[in-house]
């Protein structure tokens, strides 16, 4: 409680320093823009996770030279009607809840998204087959038995799914067997037991890909000792699936949108404390990088058409890591 209370104090010292010597923002637009309410999803309790946001306010309060308040919501739903009706201004989003928001208003646009410890913003959803069997690419995979994780798996079932009906192709019928498992892990058990001819996975394709790549199912598994990469070939793979961004409504003073996409960019090197309370991914801590609309068309696609015979509605809110 000292701590927070020292941050606290050391937030409005430098918020009246900013303010009174150089704000960053002119000054014609704030009349109207006196405050920023922020929305995040409360998952463990609205006053624990408020504190534990705390010095991420603080450091937008800092840095913008205005008034930022938080504003907890119970859940996706909540979020994105309180952004939509103008009551926040600003919200932490899941890449299914930004779409979601975007759609339902037309009037929110991603700023920036928390990258991976190395830097990746998003991740992939990956085919893997046998490396000494004959399927190298999913024109080859017609007629074999398909490893997918449960209904409500993003990378391990929805987005390839969705994704290969993209390009005509009917999994309920292209593959022999659709082969239920508990998750990607599962999956790729299937594979390399003979169960299946091939698995669905997820991962960064960054990094060393004999460890499995930087993050993803297929480091986990080379981690534990129960996959080693040259058992396996990657015959496909999805566009980028980005994380979730922090994004805002579109009739904001340009003059502030820019000084949140300049305060969250920034934030790994001037304020690492600032990062740690707001980006608490597994993975995470690589770090904002701005972002565009257009980087969530993947995710449209995934949310707006109807779900692939295999089964599975979209994910209400998900998309974000750990995508399993």
């Amino acid at each position: 409680m000292r701590r927070g209370l020292r941050m606290a104090a050391a937030g409005g010292l430098a918020f009246a320093v900013f303010a009174a010597t150089a704000p960053a923002l002119r000054a014609d637009w704030r009349d109207d823009h006196q405050v920023l309410r922020v929305g995040f999803l409360a998952a463990s309790g609205a006053g624990y996770d408020a504190l534990r946001l705390e010095p991420f306010r603080v450091y937008l309060e800092s840095r913008l030279a205005m008034p930022v308040e938080l504003v907890a919501a119970t859940d996706y739903a909540t979020l994105i009607d309180a952004q939509a009706t103008d009551r926040t201004q600003y919200a932490i989003h899941s890449a299914a809840s930004y779409v979601t928001a975007a759609a339902a208003c037309g009037c929110i646009e991603p700023l920036a998204l928390p990258s991976a410890f190395d830097g990746t913003p998003g991740f992939y959803a990956i085919l893997l087959a046998r490396a000494d069997g004959t399927i190298a690419s999913l024109a080859d995979a017609g007629g074999a038995r398909l490893a997918v994780a449960g209904q409500d798996s993003v990378a391990g079932r929805l987005v390839p799914l969705r994704l290969f009906a993209d390009q005509g192709i009917d999994a309920a019928t292209y593959f022999s067997a659709i082969v239920e498992t508990d998750g990607p892990q599962a999956a790729i058990a299937a594979l390399l037991t003979g169960a299946a001819d091939l698995a669905v996975g997820w991962s960064s394709l960054s990094g060393d890909g004999t460890a499995g790549y930087s993050f993803g199912v297929l480091a986990s598994l080379v981690r534990a000792g129960a996959l080693s990469m040259d058992l396996v070939r990657i015959v496909w793979q999805s566009p980028l699936v980005p994380f979730g961004p922090h994004a805002v409504r579109s009739d904001l003073p340009v003059e502030l949108k820019a000084g949140l996409v300049e305060a969250l960019t920034a934030m790994a090197g001037q304020a690492p404390e600032a990062l740690d309370a707001v980006d608490r991914s597994s993975i995470g801590g690589g770090g904002f990088v701005a972002v565009g609309a257009d980087a969530y068309v993947v995710v449209e696609r995934l949310l707006a058409e109807p779900g692939p015979a295999a089964g599975a509605a979209p994910p209400q809110g998900g998309v974000s890591p750990p995508p399993e």
